[in-house]
C-alpha cells in the first residue's frame, strides 16, 4: 500500500482547494450570463431551483462530511452569486425571544445579504407589501396568534410563502430550535415534493372535520391550521400536501361548487430534507 507523507497530503489538499476555487470562478462567469438572460428580473432568488439543487446533492452525497454543513456552504455560495445579479433586502421577525429566526435567515440568505429585524410578524409582511423589503422571514402560521399574519396574504397583490427553513439541517442557532418561512413576490414553482397553503372563506362556521372532508373530496388533502371570523365570513387556513398553483383547477372548484365564497393560494414550498445529526435521517 502506498504511503504518503504529511507534506504530500497537504500539497494534494492545496491542489483540491485550487480546483474548487477555479470552479467557483467558472460558476461566477456563468452566473453573469444567467443574469443577462433574466433581463432584469426584479428578485433573483429561485427557492424551487435551489431546493432541487440541494436534493440532487443530497442524492449523491456520502462519507463523513455532514450534509447540513454542505448545505450551509451551498446556501452561502448561492446567496453570494445571487447578490451579484441584484441587491435585495430581508426583513426578519427577531424580537428578544426569537433570535433563532435571524440565524436561520442568515444561514439561508448568506452573510452578505442586508437584513433588518422587525418586532412583530405583521410588520415583517408589511415591509414586503410596502417594498421596503424583498423577502420576509417569520414563523410558520400558528392557530394561537391573536392577529395572524397570514391574513395579510389573502388579498390581491400580496406576497406568497415561497420557502421553509431550515431546508437541509441547521447550524448553531441561538435560542430554542425553530422553523421559519419566507414570503416574497415570486411566482410559485413546483419541485415534485411540496407543501402549499390555501386560504378560503365560508359564509358559515363549519367544523374542522367537515372542512377537511370537503377539501379532500376535490383533491386537496391536508390539514386545517386555523379558522377565524372576519368581515362577516369565516376565514380558514389549510395546509395541503401537494403543490397547488395560484390558478389550480381544484381551487376554482372549491368556489364553483359552493363550498367556499372565495379562495386564494398564499404559498407553496419544497418539503425540507430530513436531517438528523448533520446527515439525512
Amino acid at each position: 500500500m502506498t504511503t504518503h507523507s504529511l507534506d504530500d497530503l497537504r500539497r494534494e489538499i492545496d491542489e483540491i482547494d485550487d480546483a474548487i476555487h477555479d470552479l467557483i470562478k467558472r460558476r461566477a462567469d456563468i452566473v453573469k450570463h444567467v443574469a443577462g438572460a433574466k433581463k432584469g428580473s426584479a428578485l433573483p432568488i429561485r427557492p424551487a431551483r435551489e431546493a432541487s439543487m440541494l436534493r440532487r446533492l443530497h442524492g449523491r452525497h456520502g462519507g463523513s462530511f455532514p450534509l447540513s454543513a454542505l448545505a450551509r456552504m451551498w446556501h452561502e455560495m448561492i446567496a453570494a452569486f445571487t447578490m451579484t445579479q441584484a441587491t435585495y433586502r430581508i426583513a426578519v421577525f427577531a424580537d428578544p425571544d426569537h433570535h433563532t429566526l435571524w440565524d436561520l435567515a442568515r444561514d439561508q440568505f448568506g452573510s452578505q445579504t442586508p437584513m433588518s429585524a422587525m418586532e412583530t410578524r405583521r410588520e415583517v409582511v408589511q415591509q414586503v407589501l410596502s417594498g421596503n423589503a424583498d423577502v420576509g422571514v417569520l414563523p410558520p402560521p400558528e392557530e394561537s396568534e391573536d392577529k395572524p399574519w397570514w391574513t395579510q396574504l389573502a388579498v390581491a397583490g400580496a406576497p406568497v410563502i415561497v420557502q421553509r427553513m431550515p431546508f437541509a439541517g441547521v447550524g448553531n442557532v441561538r435560542g430554542v430550535p425553530a422553523e421559519a418561512v419566507a414570503v416574497a413576490n415570486l411566482d410559485l414553482e413546483p419541485t415534485g415534493k411540496d407543501i402549499s397553503y390555501l386560504v378560503f372563506a365560508t359564509a358559515e362556521p363549519l367544523s374542522r372535520g367537515t372542512l377537511v372532508g370537503k377539501l379532500e373530496a376535490i383533491g386537496l388533502k391536508g390539514v386545517l391550521l386555523a379558522s377565524l371570523e372576519q368581515n362577516g365570513e369565516w376565514l380558514h387556513l389549510a395546509q395541503i400536501d401537494d403543490f397547488v398553483g395560484t390558478a389550480d383547477d381544484r381551487v376554482m372548484k372549491l368556489v364553483d361548487s359552493g363550498i367556499a365564497v372565495s379562495a386564494k393560494v398564499i404559498g407553496a414550498y419544497a418539503q425540507p430534507i430530513a436531517v438528523k445529526g448533520g446527515q439525512p435521517a
